[in-house]
């Protein structure tokens, strides 16, 4: 490469992201006599006017090209990123970023969006322990873009909309490839953490997402949790699905029988665990992150997790994974060189148990925790407690068992309720969920009527009526009045009964 090309195609570049930018943000631009911006005007984010007609009619990879040069000067280019380098590509760079990825009208590919946010971590400081000289300086200036960027706020918005938007309705990608899409994210998002004003940014749409729990529209914060939590049990499961066929692998190959198959035979198994090992690798990384994720989320706004909405949901999920890593059947997924395939469920077994102290606190999570028929028993965190012993993890028992202590008295309380209420008529249970409906609400396209927090739940990731896939949002659903009196009357009427019961054995 010609000595002078790069820094000519960066400085071409940062030209480019300024002139999209311009382009994007114009008002009435059909209206002006000139198609080019010919002044530059102030960037004001979050950007609430409409698209540009004009900006129709400019390709991607206009976009892409962009994008393609940081990330490849970043992966193979070893060449230090001065302070001219900063301010004639990254710094427009990241502007642009902010402009396209977090805002599907002006970026209408999700493929594309999703690449802006790996263009995102290639503008990243370089890893610690490239100690350089000239990287440092680099990583230095890289840094203070993300400190004093003039929208620097708009990072996490952003990137939570691209996260959500990449698996939504009309912005969907293949299954296996929001995967893909989300690794570089959870770099970002981990890199973003380290600073308060980011961790606070977290914190702001949490809180707005607390206050319109049951808006028309969910909030972004709330779709996106949910995402995470979908995302987890899927990739802990295959993980642990994974490891256990490896281990069956492994241990097939220590028999007797190994010796006796035929040479394709004992090939195609080979084939099998080297297969099975790349894709246990990937679920646990990945697993791995949107875990730690989880664990940041649950410490700084717990009170988003513990709304009925998802409390039911995050307790199934860590009762479940609790269990399969601390319960009788851990040994299933021991296999030789853990390390080779990323699997380190100590690591799990603490950021799950932290989670538990965290939400611990709430007397919500604690009910929808002894309400887990599935995974919960009484022995759940005594062997929880014998695992932390064994890994390190000592400083988080005195607040376990105080968790494990509050569940188990709300279990008592809630296994007298579910006695009462056991031969509850079918019309009284949420078809879905096949529990007593406490705030029954009618669906106006398929007229079934299901328990409000039911719906609430299923809205967050398909927005259409589960029995006729008409679309469906919060507000069109109307309170069952009559059936919720007469649930309201039959529980008093039960609990009656019961009281009545015991004065007589009492008297």
């Amino acid at each position: 490469m010609e000595t002078n090309m790069l820094p000519f195609m960066r400085r071409l570049q940062g030209a480019t992201c300024t002139w999209l930018v311009q382009i994007a943000i114009r008002e009435n631009a059909e209206n002006l006599p000139c198609y080019a911006p010919m002044n530059i005007i102030p960037v004001k984010m979050p950007i609430t006017t409409p698209p540009p007609d004009t900006l129709r009619c400019i390709p991607e990879f206009v976009l892409e090209n962009v994008v393609v040069l940081i990330t490849i000067a970043r992966r193979t280019v070893k060449l230090n990123m001065d302070d001219a380098d900063v301010v004639n590509l990254l710094a427009p760079a990241l502007t642009l970023v902010l402009t396209f990825m977090g805002d599907s009208s002006r970026t209408y590919n999700p493929h594309l969006r999703a690449r802006l946010a790996e263009c995102l971590e290639a503008m990243l400081p370089n890893n610690e322990d490239d100690s350089s000289s000239h990287n440092n300086i680099s990583s230095f200036y890289r840094e203070q873009i993300f400190k004093t960027h003039p929208h620097r706020f708009q990072l996490v918005p952003c990137l939570l909309d691209v996260f959500v938007g990449i698996e939504m309705t009309g912005q969907s990608v293949q299954f296996e490839q929001k995967f893909n899409y989300r690794r570089p994210m959870y770099v970002v998002m981990d890199f973003l953490w380290g600073f308060e004003e980011h961790r606070e940014a977290f914190t702001s749409l949490a809180r707005e997402a607390e206050a319109n729990m049951e808006a028309v529209h969910p909030p972004i914060f709330l779709r996106f949790v949910n995402l995470l939590m979908n995302d987890a049990i899927f990739l802990l499961d295959e993980a642990l699905g994974n490891m256990a066929q490896i281990r069956n692998l492994q241990n097939a190959q220590e028999s007797a029988a190994w010796t006796n198959l035929s040479a394709q035979e004992r090939e195609q198994n080979l084939t099998n665990l080297s297969h099975t090992g790349m894709l246990a690798r990937f679920d646990n990384i990945l697993g791995r992150d949107t875990i730690r994720t989880l664990v940041r989320l649950t410490a700084h706004a717990p009170f988003v997790f513990c709304h009925p909405t998802l409390v039911e949901r995050i307790a199934s999920m860590l009762n479940y994974f609790l269990l399969h890593l601390v319960g009788p059947n851990k040994k299933n997924f021991k296999v030789k060189d853990m390390k080779e395939y990323e699997f380190d469920p100590a690591s799990t077994v603490l950021d799950i148990c932290r989670m538990y102290v965290e939400l611990g606190k709430n007397e919500r999570f604690c009910a929808a925790v002894s309400d887990d028929g599935r995974s919960y028993s009484p022995k759940l965190f005594t062997l929880a407690e014998s695992v932390l012993v064994r890994i390190r993890g000592g400083d988080l028992i005195s607040s376990l068992r105080d968790v494990a202590a509050r569940v188990s008295t709300i279990a008592e309380q809630r296994q007298r309720d579910e006695e009462i209420l056991a031969n509850a008529p079918e019309e009284f249970l949420d078809p879905i969920m096949s529990t007593l409906m406490l705030d029954p609400v009618i669906l106006p396209s398929s007229r079934t009527t299901v328990d409000r927090t039911t719906i609430a739940r299923h809205l967050l990731s398909d927005q259409s009526d589960p029995f006729n896939r008409s679309p469906l949002s919060m507000d069109q659903v109307k309170s069952n009045t009559e059936l919720k009196e007469k649930i309201d009357a039959w529980i008093a009427e039960q609990r009656g009964k019961i009281a009545h019961t015991s004065t007589s054995s009492t008297s």
